[in-house]
């Protein structure tokens, strides 16, 4: 499996360090002081500006060195954050948010983990949360690479031999999984070139999704 731990060790911004474009924005939109879930804090890009903000936030990654980098910045700053160290599939919130960040995330989970996550976060969620969510579509330029190279594990779904995912959807189709939400913006782009870490330049086909629970 990836090396979260290394990758981010090696470097402090290595999905970068500005908060994702929906996010910027869309944050108005939540409500003042109410209760943020950052599924997949990775260091804290999202999550701070929230905090920074007066929002409430929650963060969870199975990533030990993710949540320490984000308490650490989190308490330079003298932010209250609620971080969670655990699988999300093994995630039980106490209380219900206004608003879900998912980000980065279904591209690594297989087809059937995405519709339980998705369905596990309108649970979590009550009339007029919102959901923020980016994933990849079947345009996205490592497509081609990955069905030929890794295993065909579902529709648009694949798994190498050390056990990672990589899951695209078919344009238009995220419409299709969130019955019961209202859907407030969504485009399918080819996204911007960008490196982590020290590795290669390259682009993603991105969905870009923010929708209000009715």
């Amino acid at each position: 499996m990836y090396d979260y731990d290394a990758a981010y060790a090696s470097d402090a911004t290595y999905f970068g360090d500005r908060p994702e474009a929906i996010l910027d924005a869309h944050m108005g939109e939540i409500a003042p002081g109410g209760r943020v879930l950052d599924l997949g804090i990775g260091q804290g890009r999202n999550a701070l500006p929230l905090a920074r903000a007066g929002l409430q936030v929650t963060g969870v990654d199975p990533s030990g060195a993710a949540i320490a980098q984000v308490r650490e910045q989190a308490a330079a700053a003298n932010l209250d954050l609620s971080l969670v160290q655990t699988d999300f599939a093994d995630f039980e919130p106490e209380a219900s948010f206004d608003a879900v960040l998912c980000f980065g995330l279904l591209q690594i989970l297989s087809r059937s983990q995405c519709a339980s996550l998705i369905h596990r976060i309108f649970a979590w969620t009550r009339p007029g949360s919102l959901l923020l969510l980016t994933a990849w579509h079947v345009d996205d330029p490592s497509y081609e690479r990955i069905s030929d190279t890794w295993e065909r594990v579902g529709l648009h779904s694949f798994r190498n031999a050390q056990g990672e995912h990589r899951t695209y959807l078919a344009r238009g189709v995220i419409r299709n999984l969130i019955p019961g939400w209202e859907v407030l913006h969504h485009q399918e782009i080819l996204g911007p070139v960008h490196d982590h870490g020290d590795g290669d330049e390259h682009r993603h086909g991105t969905i870009e999704l923010v929708a209000r629970r009715r």
